[in-house]
């Protein structure tokens, strides 16, 4: 029998869409995986136009905000770690003021 490895998790990640459909996604975490990671994995998780649209990964642009199990955060700078095992995603609200900055990928989002 294998041993169990503490830093590898089945994860699932509900996605929901702006119009309240919901995907499930199951996938492994790996060791330090943020949440937006986890769901460029999931791989149908993001629209293709939308796919590489969050460049920053550091919280700073906020354009991949969005609710995280019901409460406003950027998956760029959320790890998976912090969160359970099943871990809901849905659309989020911009910071006001960032509208004039997007360009035309993710000014959709």
């Amino acid at each position: 029998m294998n041993a169990a490895l503490p830093h590898v998790r089945l994860l699932t990640l509900v996605v929901a869409d702006a119009g309240g459909a919901q995907s499930e996604f199951e996938l492994l975490e790996t060791e330090g995986m943020s949440l937006l990671c986890a769901l460029k994995q999931a791989g149908k998780a993001f629209p293709p136009h939308l796919d590489d649209a969050f460049v920053c990964h550091a919280g700073a642009c906020n354009t991949c905000s969005v609710l995280i199990d019901g409460q406003p955060g950027v998956p760029c700078t959320t790890f998976v770690r912090e969160l359970g095992r099943r871990i809901s995603v849905a659309p989020g609200y911009h910071a006001q003021g960032w509208d004039g900055l997007r360009n035309i990928v993710r000014g959709g989002h």
